[in-house]
């Protein structure tokens, strides 16, 4: 029995190290899937592509570290990477998709030029006149043109040109770069990037006030992942952020769900008497305290009208001279 036992052991574990490594390999990609189904299926506008973005520095960053030498070094980690890039790139295909869509260009045919230069003189103007003309102002604006002109493309050509051109110059940075502290900071970028993903959707969903478009599937998948990393992951407190972001779409995936929606629409009808009756109060008490600001404060009189009198013969007051004015009011 004893020996029988410690046969097992050593399957077991190979069997637990094999499912690991396959989980690794396939996370990225598979909790995705149901978005880019959504996506596919319904092409609507609540999706934010800064997740995409985010995962992207993610999934390339640990590519990077693990060509640096980071743990684990199986063919997992390259693998999950790889896999992790190219389901990003599709949901960004099918963001573009939806967006030639409502455009009307979908006949039009794409185009795959060269825009990594432009968008590295672009990348560099914000440089200059943040660290060498030290103006913040102009620095904030070009940031600005760059961010809101990299997610107007319609076409998915630039971005993987872009993904791709990033992705060789970190992965040979990396090869070359043999530090440990280069491995560190790649390591933990990639989990910080990780971490952050839900941010542009958490931010998109409080802005719509609607959360069409977002799979409940993708983020229970996200934050199963985020527990379970907690628990036997490398890095435990990124993937704890993890797990409380995506534990806050969750909540906003119910809050605007249709059969919460329909409950507040009936509590909001109800309240909409005591909502009236609210700011009828507000409107008011605002009226009344501008009476009260103009009134004349407590202790002194009106100021005193000039005096007149008529003369004889003349129909119209005649002033009297300011000296006259001046005494009288001093005598009074």
């Amino acid at each position: 029995m004893l020996q029988a036992s410690y046969r097992r052991k050593p399957k077991m574990e190979a069997a637990r190290r094999v499912v690991e490594r396959v989980l690794r390999a396939t996370y990225p990609f598979v909790s995705y899937l149901p978005q880019y189904y959504l996506l596919q299926k319904t092409s609507k506008e609540g999706f934010a592509p800064a997740t995409c973005l985010a995962a992207l520095l993610a999934r390339t960053l640990s590519i990077a570290a693990w060509a640096n030498g980071a743990e684990p070094r199986d063919a997992s980690a390259p693998a999950g990477g790889a896999l992790g890039i190219l389901m990003q790139l599709l949901l960004l295909d099918a963001v573009v998709q939806a967006k030639r869509k409502k455009a009307g260009r979908l006949a039009q045919k794409k185009r795959y030029g060269a825009t990594t230069r432009q968008l590295g003189r672009e990348v560099r103007s914000v440089i200059r006149a943040a660290c060498r003309d030290r103006d913040r102002e102009l620095a904030t604006e070009r940031f600005r043109k760059l961010w809101k002109a990299f997610w107007a493309w319609d076409e998915l050509g630039p971005y993987v040109e872009v993904v791709v051109v990033f992705a060789l110059y970190l992965i040979a940075a990396s090869c070359l770069l043999r530090f440990r502290w280069w491995r560190t900071l790649l390591v933990t970028a990639a989990a910080a990037a990780d971490a952050a993903a839900p941010v542009p959707q958490i931010v998109r969903i409080i802005r719509r006030r609607d959360a069409a478009g977002v799979s409940a599937f993708t983020i229970l998948l996200r934050l199963a992942g985020g527990v379970v990393g907690a628990r036997v992951g490398a890095r435990p407190r990124f993937c704890v952020l993890q797990a409380g972001l995506d534990a806050c779409l969750c909540v906003q995936l119910a809050w605007y769900s249709p059969p919460l929606t329909r409950v507040r629409g009936v509590i909001s009808a109800a309240l909409e008497p005591l909502a009236a009756l609210a700011r009828r109060g507000a409107q008011r008490l605002r009226a009344y305290r501008r009476r009260s600001y103009t009134r004349v404060p407590t202790g002194e009189g009106p100021p005193a009208a000039p005096s007149t009198r008529l003369e004889e013969g003349s129909t119209s007051p005649r002033r009297e001279s300011p000296a006259k004015e001046a005494v009288a009011a001093s005598g009074e």
